[in-house]
């Protein structure tokens, strides 16, 4: 009875279901990427490293992520990833300009198939009426081109944080399939 609602389920939910087993989402896209021969790289700011954590926690992921770095300060996204300081005044940190950039730097850095970029603003403090604590930009560079997803999130530090990088890996297992 159980398998044939979680058929049915799945019908209603679509691409939404990334697994009927335990995987975990980060197990999923390094499949879909060890499959592909596809490798990916990540360059996150408001993030501070979850989201190479979550990857490296699948046993075997050195098949398919090399390195990510941690660029916190606005310095660092310049000199790290390439991130034209230009961006960064212009539109702010937290941008679709500055996550696009740190995509496509780390993918280029890192000489991976994919390139992942988090800026975003985790909390409590630091939000204002234009970009509030939730905000968070997420980019996906591929040799193709690039797209990136602004999604506001609710909750505290840590909750906004784990949402980002479930978002991200979604991202990019969506472009997998």
């Amino acid at each position: 009875m159980l398998d044939e609602l979680g058929g049915r389920l799945e019908e209603v939910l679509g691409d939404y279901v990334f697994s009927r087993s335990d995987e975990t989402l980060a197990k999923v896209v390094g499949e879909r990427l060890q499959l592909k021969g596809c490798t990916v790289a990540t360059a996150e700011s408001c993030t501070g490293g979850l989201l190479a954590g979550r990857i490296t926690d699948v046993p075997g992921s050195s098949a398919w992520f090399g390195e990510g770095v941690v660029t916190y300060s606005n310095e660092a996204k310049v000199a790290r990833l390439g991130v034209a300081r230009e961006l960064i005044e212009q539109h702010g940190a937290v941008s679709e300009e500055v996550a696009l950039a740190m995509a496509a730097g780390i993918r280029e850095r890192a000489g991976s198939t994919f390139g992942i970029g988090i800026t975003g603003i985790a909390g409590p403090g630091g939000g204002t009426e234009e970009k509030p604590v939730g905000l968070v930009w997420i980019a996906l560079a591929e040799e193709a081109g690039a797209t990136a997803r602004r999604l506001t999130f609710p909750g505290d530090r840590q909750f906004i944080r784990t949402l980002s990088v479930n978002a991200a890996l979604d991202l990019l297992r969506r472009r997998l399939m």
